[in-house]
This record gives C-alpha cells, structure tokens and sequence, in this order.
C-alpha cells in the first residue's frame, strides 16, 4: 500500500464513522478505461465489489458525475446493486453522494445507510467538506507525480553518466549504454540499433532484458519497424500500445513489448543510432519519459563519438599513413608482449629488418612520390610472408620490419633469401620506366641473439648495416653469416 493509498483509505474510514454510514465509497476517474474506479472504501458489507466501475450517467453515481452536482436520497427503495458497487441486495434505505472539486481529475464520494432519512442538509454539508479534502489529497499526489514525472533523477543520471565516462573501449561503452538505471525511466528492456556506415546497414547492437538474442541474425527493416522509422524520419517515436507493429523487422519473435519509447541517436546533424525502451504493458511511457529518453541519448551519442574518435585515432596511431599495414609504433607496442609470451612458451621469434636498393636512386629520379610508390610496391611484396601473429611495419621510406613467430635463425634466412628472390622478380613501374629491385636484409632471432624488444631492433638493423656492406642482395644473420641470392 502507497503513501496515497494509505491516506485515502483513513480518510474514507473517517468518512464513514462520522456519517455513519454502511458503506463509503470513492470513485476516481480512470481515463484510460473511460470509466470511474472504485478507488478506496470503509464498508460493514462483505458484497462489496472492489474493483467496480462505474460508467458515466450510469445510476446515481453516474449521475453525480456527469453532473457534477451533490445527490441525497432518503427514501431508497431500489435494488441495492443499481449503484454499481455491490453485488448482491443489501436492502439500503439512504443515499448521499457529492462531486470531487479537484481541479486535476473527476471523482465522486459517496455513502449509504440502512437507515431511512439518515442524511440531514448538516450531513451533505460535511460529506462536502471530506469531498473537499480528498480533492485536495490527490491533487496534491498528482502534481506530485506530474513533477516527478516531468524531473529527472538527478543521482541516478549522473551515476549513468559517470559509467558512459568510464568506459576505456567500444565494447564496455555498448554494453554500458543499454544499462540504463530504472530510476529514470519505466521500461523492462532496452535496446540499441546503431548504423554500419562501412556495410551500409543498421544492426541491432546490444539488448537487456530481452533474454538470450541472437544479434547477429536480426536485421532492421528501415520501413516497417519502429527502429526503422526513428532512423529514417531521425525524430523520436512514442507508442503507448505497439499493437503488432515490429521493433526491428518482418516476422520477429514476439520479446512481449507491449508500449515503446525510442530515440534517435543524434550527433554533428547526423542520425547514427537507435535507443529504445519497451514495457510489457501498455501506456506506460508518457511525453514526459519520452523527454528523459533524449535527454539520455544525448550523453550516449556523443560517447559514441567520443570513443568512435579514440578508436580512429589509435588505427591512425598503429597504421601507416602511406600503405595502410602496421607502422613501427604498433611493431614497438607488441613486440615487448610477443617476447614474454615466447620466453613463456619457449619458441623462438625472428625480426627481419628489410631495406631495397634502389631507394636513393628512385629518390633522386622521382622524389618522395617515388619512395611512397616503392613502399607500396614492397608492401604488397612483402605482405604475403606474414601469416597469423606475424607483423609487417614500415620503418621509414621504403624499409620494413618483418616479425616472424616462432622462426628460428635457420627459418628466417630461408625467408630472408625468399623474400629477395621476390623482390628481385617484380620489378616496379614509374610510368613508361620500369626499374628492377634488389634489396638486403638483417636477420636476428629470439632468444639466440637477443633477449629484449630494444635488442632486437639493435640487432637487426646492425645485421643489415653488415649486408649492405657486402654489397647488394645479401642476408646477414646475427654472427656476419651471409649470403648472395641469384637471381
């Protein structure tokens, strides 16, 4: 029982113990049902009906509520069940009833009395003033319940976005959006619907209180479904009854929704997303949730903006501007990692440091433009010698690092002597000029020659220093071992 209730229900009693009546009744407009509800009585009856309605016009009640005027009859001689609120006769005598004068709602009290002219001009007078009373008793709860309606739960919000806030990667942030506090709005589910720009398609992204779903296998319908319409139109969208209509498309299990409220995800003018609310009941989300369902989708857009640059910004960080593989930055980053997990494992790991050249010769004839085609060329060359964790990263100019996992020094040079077999055999085109390629390359291996990331970069790149001072197309493994390649 509420506070309201509670009160309503000490209220009717006093009504009752000060007219003396048998029974006291409060009925209150229910709008939805368009019908008045028997909301709280006081009875010396066991035939009380307790969840009665009564329709407008209908019987004495109705009467005094269509007409919004006081009733009393003191010469009762109806069947009892006439006033809508028992279900059987109690052979009542007496009847009083008044309107509610509340400026919120419509509503009526009314009492009764085995007695006959048991109500006096006296008793209207103070069924009048208790009429007043409770009109100010639930006026005051409904603009209550207006305000807090209207508000927003400020600790339950910010706690909210403190969450968003924290999140280091994408997936904390999807999985943390649709935990949103129940403080805030009346929903039993939640979900998001985010668009692939890259697929060029929406997909729902993550759910609570959906159950166990398959994301991967639904798909949005950008006509028929309420995501569709609200990613579409780019406008939010209330449904206090969903009827059939879908959430996400065509012929989709039946997740028991039976009201939604769902807004878009705007952000720099741009719809990117869906966040929606279901409840398994109908009407439950008024305009004002609607307005706490954007004031959310505001912080959730731009936290997916916000991590969306993060993450742009760290592939720019780990990949080469010029070829678009691994840059050296990543290689440092990881390399550290690999190691430890291969002294770990007790396998051997190979970096190969891999210089053409021809470079100042392309350099002087072509400039920059020259270079970056040439480590285009050896890029696509090279790329194909990776597999698995291997990693491919361009050094500067058209010089690269080859990690090779699990390679010892035996299995490095032969891929060192494949690799300038290959670039030896697909010369590079400038134009009408075509200009064949010759390379050298340093080789160094874990744990043989080298027990730390710095180490080895040391050590490879000391490695081709020694080939290049052989001359052109040699292999130089830690220990000055080299050899020429035929071409």
């Amino acid at each position: 029982m509420t506070n309201l209730e509670r009160d309503l229900f000490s209220l009717i009693s006093l009504v009752s113990n000060v007219t003396e009546a048998y029974s006291a009744c409060l009925f209150l407009e229910n709008k939805r049902r368009k019908v008045f509800q028997l909301t709280t009585y006081h009875s010396l009856s066991p035939h009380i009906i307790s969840d009665a309605s009564i329709k407008s016009a209908q019987g004495f009640m109705g009467w005094v509520l269509e007409n919004n005027a006081p009733l009393s009859v003191n010469q009762f001689d109806k069947d009892t069940i006439v006033l809508g609120y028992y279900s059987r006769d109690e052979d009542l005598k007496s009847f009083m009833a008044a309107p509610l004068p509340s400026t919120m709602t419509k509503g009526a009290l009314a009492v009764d009395s085995k007695k006959t002219w048991s109500f006096t001009n006296k008793s209207q007078k103070i069924l009048a003033g208790f009429a007043q009373q409770f009109a100010f008793l639930i006026d005051g709860a409904l603009i209550a319940a207006q305000v807090e309606r209207r508000s927003i739960n400020v600790n339950a919000f910010n706690g909210y976005l403190s969450s968003l806030r924290s999140c280091e990667s994408e997936d904390q942030l999807l999985n943390a959006i649709c935990l949103v506090p129940r403080e805030l709005l009346p929903f039993n589910a939640c979900f998001l619907v985010l668009k692939d720009e890259e697929a060029g398609v929406s997909r729902l992204i993550r759910t609570s209180g959906f159950g166990e779903l398959f994301l991967e296998d639904i798909s949005i319908s950008d006509r028929s479904s309420v995501s569709g319409y609200v990613l579409n139109k780019g406008e939010s969208l209330r449904l206090p009854d969903l009827k059939r209509r879908p959430l996400f498309c065509e012929n989709e299990s039946d997740f028991g929704a039976r009201s939604v409220a769902a807004v878009p995800l705007i952000a720099g003018g741009e719809t990117i997303g869906v966040l929606g609310f279901t409840n398994r009941q109908r009407g439950q989300f008024d305009p004002y949730a609607l307005k706490r369902a954007e004031a959310i989708a505001s912080p959730v857009a731009d936290a997916l903006i916000r991590i969306r640059a993060e993450k742009k910004w760290q592939r720019r960080k780990e990949y080469d501007s010029v070829t678009g593989g691994r840059n050296l930055a990543y290689l440092r980053f990881r390399l550290g990692e690999i190691l430890k997990d291969a002294d770990v494992r007790g396998r051997h790991v190979a970096l190969l440091d891999i210089d053409p050249d021809d470079s100042e010769t392309i350099y002087r004839e072509f400039g920059a433009s020259g270079i970056q085609d040439l480590a285009n060329h050896m890029h696509s060359l090279l790329n194909p010698f990776t597999s698995g964790g291997d990693i491919l990263a361009r050094h500067e100019g058209a010089r690269f690092f080859l990690l090779l996992l699990g390679s010892s020094i035996e299995h490095s040079e032969a891929v060192a002597n494949h690799i300038l077999q290959t670039i030896n055999e697909n010369p590079i085109d400038f134009g009408s000029k075509t200009i064949s390629l010759t390379a050298c390359v340093g080789a160094t291996c874990f744990p043989d020659d080298a027990h730390t990331a710095n180490d080895l970069f040391m050590a490879s790149s000391k490695a081709l220093e020694f080939a290049r001072s052989l001359g052109i197309k040699k292999v130089c493994l830690k220990g000055g071992i080299s050899s020429d390649v035929i071409a």
